[in-house]
C-alpha cells in the first residue's frame, strides 16, 4: 500500500463527522493518480478505534499515512507538528469510554514529532487558498491518541505520517445563504484536492 488515509466516525456532539467522507474522497483522488491508496475510517473510541488502527498499520504496513480529524472550533486547517499522548478524562468517546493509563507507549517517546514534512503540507494548503497554519498540539482526544500511535509505529518503519485537523467544511451551494457561511470554511472539493497533493508528496517521500 502506498498510502493510508484515515478519518473518524461521529462522536458526542458531532453527528456527522466530515472526515469520514473527506478521507474517502482523498483516497479516491489518490487512486486515480495511480497510487495504491486506501481509506480507514475509525470508530471514535479508545477501545475500538485505537486497536483497529494499530492492527491495520501492523498488518498492511502502508508506506505513508495521512490522518484527518475534526477540530470543530478551529478557524484554520491545522497541520499538527506533534503528538503529545495527552488524553482528557473529561471528554468521553463515542462509546462513553475514557482513556486508559497507557495509550501511546512509553512517555519517554512523547511528544512525538511528525515524520512527514509539515512545511510541504502547509505550502500545499496555502497554495490552494485554504486558510491554514502549523499547530503545536493535536488536542487531548482521540486525534492526538491516534497520532501518537501512528508515530510510534512509524519509528520502526520509516513511513512518513502527518495528522491534519480540519474545521467544519463549507456546506453545499444553495443549502445555506452565502452571507451566513463563515469565510474561513474550506469547500470539500478544494480541501480534498489539496490533501491529495499532500498525500502524493508523502507517498513520494517514502520511496
Amino acid at each position: 500500500m502506498d498510502i493510508l488515509v484515515t478519518g473518524f466516525l461521529p462522536f458526542p456532539g458531532v453527528h456527522v463527522n466530515p472526515t469520514t467522507a473527506l478521507a474517502r474522497s482523498v483516497t479516491a483522488r489518490l487512486c486515480r493518480s495511480g497510487l495504491d491508496a486506501r481509506a480507514l475510517v475509525l470508530e471514535t473510541s479508545y477501545s475500538g478505534g485505537l486497536p483497529t488502527l494499530r492492527h491495520h498499520l501492523a498488518s498492511e504496513r502502508p508506506k505513508a499515512v495521512l490522518m484527518l480529524g475534526l477540530a470543530a472550533r478551529s478557524r484554520n486547517v491545522r497541520v499538527e507538528r506533534f503528538a503529545r499522548g495527552r488524553a482528557s478524562l473529561l471528554h468521553p468517546d463515542a462509546t462513553g469510554g475514557t482513556p486508559g493509563a497507557k495509550l501511546a507507549g512509553p512517555s519517554r517517546n512523547l511528544p512525538a514529532r511528525a515524520t512527514g514534512n509539515v512545511d510541504i503540507a502547509l505550502a500545499a494548503l496555502r497554495s490552494a487558498g485554504i486558510r491554514s497554519r502549523l499547530s503545536p498540539s493535536a488536542g487531548r482526544y482521540l486525534c492526538d491518541a491516534s497520532y501518537a500511535q501512528a508515530l510510534a509505529w512509524s519509528t520502526g518503519t520509516g513511513a512518513p505520517v502527518i495528522f491534519i485537523h480540519v474545521p467544519w467544511l463549507r456546506p453545499a451551494a444553495g443549502s445555506r445563504p452565502a452571507m451566513r457561511v463563515a469565510g474561513f470554511r474550506p469547500s470539500p472539493p478544494a480541501l480534498a484536492a489539496a490533501l491529495s497533493t499532500i498525500g502524493r508528496a508523502l507517498a513520494r517521500s517514502s520511496r
